[in-house]
């Protein structure tokens, strides 16, 4: 149990590192992390992701908060947009709750890692945007629900694909960057809820779990990943670290990463 606890605690320190550093998901190290550590504590493999993915929404709560309101301050929110997805965004989070403990365990781990090679791939080798010189804003709502439940499904927050979106639209990327960071909370909110719900009074779940959401898990990671969230903001400031670099390794270490285990996942079901 305590070199478990100590995985954690390394694991949360990592995501917030890597946050803090190059705005890295922490979706992608938790999710993994936590799904070894719930298989090692004896958890049923079907069950070991579905918790993992549930828990995620709740160790990146604190950050998506601290991030809105600092987007806030800086006065480039669209509230316009985020009133038009937010409806969206909700009832996508809550269903994708509902539909993921439905979901064949293989295709909850296929959408998981597909979405790291789309997001890490775009890390590691940026593509040159292609931005409308003129909004055009028609369909938020249809794809903000469909958003919140890939989101919901996957663990990840969505706000890259939100911002990604945003911007293909023709929305001004700082605009958008900042417009994501209240999509990200509100997707993290709908999905604690709807994993707490969705989970409520299943059998065969762990002590000190609320629904999906193992507490201890998210208790271990959102402290040592605050911390050294701040770590790493201070050392993306220090001339000497390179940032581009770092960042293209980072993704492409994640996108071999997820390609290898979509190939384990395909082999064990042929």
């Amino acid at each position: 149990m305590l070199s478990l606890l100590a995985l954690c605690i390394l694991g949360g320190s990592l995501v917030g590192l890597l946050s803090g550093m190059l705005g890295v998901g922490g979706a992608f190290i938790i999710i993994p992390l936590l799904d070894e550590i719930l298989l090692r504590l004896g958890m049923d493999p079907a069950v070991s992701h579905l918790m993992a993915v549930g828990t995620s929404p709740s160790t990146v709560l604190f950050t998506c908060i601290a991030s809105f309101m600092a987007h806030r301050r800086l006065g480039s929110m669209r509230d316009d947009i985020l009133r038009r997805m937010c409806p969206g965004i909700f009832v996508g989070g809550v269903l994708g709750a509902f539909l993921a403990p439905l979901a064949p365990t293989a295709f909850l781990k296929l959408l998981f890692y597909g979405i790291i090679m789309v997001v890490c791939g775009q890390m590691a080798f940026p593509m040159k945007r292609f931005e409308r010189e003129k909004e055009d804003l028609r369909g938020l709502a249809g794809i903000s629900a469909f958003f919140g439940m890939l989101a919901s499904m996957s663990g990840v927050a969505g706000t890259f694909l939100n911002v990604t979106y945003l911007s293909w639209r023709g929305v001004p990327w700082t605009q958008a960057v900042c417009t994501g960071a209240g999509i990200g909370l509100i997707i993290a909110v709908t999905a604690n809820v709807g994993y707490i719900w969705s989970g409520w009074g299943v059998p065969g779940l762990p002590e000190w779990s609320l629904g999906y959401v193992y507490v201890p898990g998210t208790l271990c990671l959102i402290f040592p990943s605050m911390l050294m969230a701040r770590f790493g903001a201070w050392l993306i400031h220090w001339k000497k670290m390179p940032v581009a670099l770092m960042k293209c390794g980072v993704g492409l270490f994640l996108v071999l990463f997820a390609l290898s285990q979509i190939g384990r996942i395909l082999w064990e079901l042929m």
